[in-house]
């Protein structure tokens, strides 16, 4: 259905400005770090602004076609969502590292991933993280619970 097309990209570009704008005036990452998401962030930001003006317009991709109206429902809208909104308390009450991937590991194995391949994704995305952002780049992610940091 149109509306949630037009509501989805939408709320799809408030997260990646909210994210953005949590680097730049919460976080206060410096250039070196925000680079990278600079750059993503605007590609995604030019992408999701393109396809929201096609949705209101009424505009299909190739190969795309209109909806049946008995696959989508407000329902289903609410439980993505719910979905996406959700990494934020996990990252917040359990600190980013851990929160990332047990809501990863929750996602895949609520969605029909085996118990390895969801444990193996979740690891692979706890290492990425740690790695990359926590010791490449020095990125200062909040690692423990609330009122729990050393």
């Amino acid at each position: 259905m149109k509306i949630f097309e037009i509501a989805f990209s939408a709320t799809l570009l408030l997260f990646v400005v909210a994210i953005i704008g949590a680097g730049m005036f919460v976080y206060n990452y410096p250039l070196n770090v925000m680079r990278f998401p600079y750059f993503v962030g605007g590609f995604l930001l030019l992408m999701g602004l393109w396809r929201l003006k096609g949705a209101i317009q009424g505009e299909r991709l190739d190969g795309e076609r209109e909806a049946d109206p008995t696959t989508e429902s407000v329902g289903q809208f609410a439980r993505t969502a719910a979905w996406l909104l959700a990494i934020l308390p996990a990252v917040w009450i359990l600190g980013y590292p851990a929160g990332i991937s047990l809501y990863l590991l929750v996602y895949f194995l609520v969605h029909g991933q085996g118990w390895l391949t969801s444990i193996i994704l979740s690891l692979a995305a706890l290492a990425v993280t740690y790695f990359v952002f926590i010791v490449f780049l020095r990125v200062n992610l909040p690692l423990w619970p609330i009122g729990l940091a050393p």
